[in-house]
């Protein structure tokens, strides 16, 4: 026991237990993707291991890796442990016209980089993968590093699919991308590997437990601390948070405990209310010195969007109310959204909106099995004025209208617009999705 704990009072052991929640937040989040997908064999989202690249098609509802999935690129997850050597990423050439990133993050949530269409075109690139603590030299045929404070990092890589027959063309392109470990990119004896890790078994909904903790000082080993973080890490030690240190709530003074537990309630009802009031996504997917020490946007947008990207890659613009500012209901409405000729999104890709239930996030089953609607959506109408008008609603909008037609659940959702290459009325603030209105 941290005999810090000690001299902190039960009011300070609940204001830092919810600074401490709301930072470590996203390091335990991304450890449950991690650990589905590349540490847990029994797993239904299981790649193979680290290093290995998972394929997906196109998302549905089964899909809950993640909360809101996109419906439009289907994804390539791939888990690095960088402990013993970098890794190499090569992204193929591929048509001109074709949108495809390779986002990587770290166990923070930080969005490190982006490989792919926006920064290098579609030729192909080949880019370094290291840890924090890596000094070796750059060889040849390598356009960048990325690096950033964990020993383990995790790419969402998004390949456009056009339309559903277009799907095999998306698969031989998944099959292209190519992972290998710097010492096989060169051609040279492989170092010695790391060490075994007994990882803890993930169990769903233990973020919401004191078991979170202990998730907390077990993952800090494989994170190197950031001058920016010292404070709030120093203030998290004195309730026993720290990278070594066993986290044992029973050798807590009994109030010192509750008010742990108090604290952590507090931060989650923060999380979940900030949740339904989105307005800008762009806060929340950016780089460490983008965000600027602000540990809550960070957090708010796993919670929301684990694996959010960049806005200059794909901008979001969450759709939580009508114009009335009332939630989003299925069962109570249908609605409408009207985009005029001057309000479709001017983007250099696609744009599209998806559905999603609440409070889950995710997909939503419907008789037509159509999860998202856009530039892309075969059949969409246009009116004679150069309008495009969605249809939004757990019923059918009527026959000559399902072509537009976006179903949602009988129930409360949300929706989330999602621009590829978003052009700069987009990125200055200057344009705005129109409202959703009672049909």
């Amino acid at each position: 026991m941290n005999t810090q704990q000690d001299q902190v009072t039960p009011d300070k052991a609940k204001a830092i237990a919810k600074e401490a929640y709301i930072f470590h937040y996203p390091l335990v989040m991304f450890y449950r993707t991690m650990y589905l997908q590349a540490i847990d064999p029994k797993s239904e989202s299981y790649s193979g291991g680290f290093g290995k690249w998972l394929h997906l098609g196109v998302s549905s509802p089964k899909d809950t890796d993640i909360v809101t999935p996109n419906n439009d690129s289907p994804y390539s997850y791939a888990w690095l442990d960088l402990r013993a050597e970098p890794w190499v990423l090569t992204m193929p050439k591929i048509e001109a016209d074709r949108f495809y990133t390779s986002q990587w993050n770290d166990l923070w949530g930080f969005v490190l980089e982006n490989a792919g269409s926006v920064y290098d075109g579609n030729d192909g690139v080949s880019i370094l993968l290291t840890s924090p603590t890596w000094k070796g030299e750059v060889p040849d045929g390598i356009k960048r590093v990325i690096r950033g404070d964990a020993d383990f990092l995790g790419s969402l890589t998004r390949t456009q699919l056009i339309d559903a027959a277009d799907l095999p063309n998306v698969e031989r392109i998944q099959r292209e991308y190519e992972l290998q470990p710097l010492s096989a990119y060169l051609g040279t004896p492989a170092p010695a590997a790391a060490p075994t890790i007994q990882w803890k078994p993930w169990k769903e909904g233990l973020e919401k437990t004191e078991e979170f903790w202990s998730y907390v000082n077990f993952l800090l080993q494989f994170t190197t601390p950031n001058p920016e973080d010292a404070p709030v890490q120093d203030r998290a030690a004195k309730i026993d948070i720290a990278v070594g240190q066993r986290w044992d709530p029973a050798a807590l003074d009994p109030e010192v405990r509750e008010a742990v537990a108090a604290g952590m309630k507090d931060a989650l009802a923060e999380l979940d209310e900030a949740a339904k009031h989105l307005t800008h996504p762009e806060l929340y997917f950016q780089t460490r010195k983008d965000l600027a020490g602000d540990y809550f946007s960070r957090a708010l947008g796993v919670l929301a969007g684990i694996f959010g990207n960049w806005s200059s890659i794909s901008l979001y613009y969450p759709q939580l109310t009508d114009e009335q500012g009332n939630p989003l209901d299925g069962s109570q409405h249908n609605y409408e959204l009207r985009l005029s000729a001057e309000q479709i999104p001017q983007v250099k890709f696609f744009w599209s909106f998806t559905m999603y239930n609440l409070p889950q996030r995710w997909l939503v089953n419907n008789p037509i099995d159509r999860y998202s609607i856009g530039s892309a959506t075969p059949g969409l109408k246009t009116a004679t004025d150069g309008s495009i008008t969605l249809y939004l609603g757990a019923t059918s909008p009527g026959k000559d209208k399902e072509s537009n037609w976006l179903p949602a659940p009988k129930g409360p959702f949300w929706m989330v617009l999602r621009t590829y290459g978003p052009g700069k009325p987009l990125l200055d603030g200057t344009w705005k999705v129109p409202p959703v209105k009672r049909a």
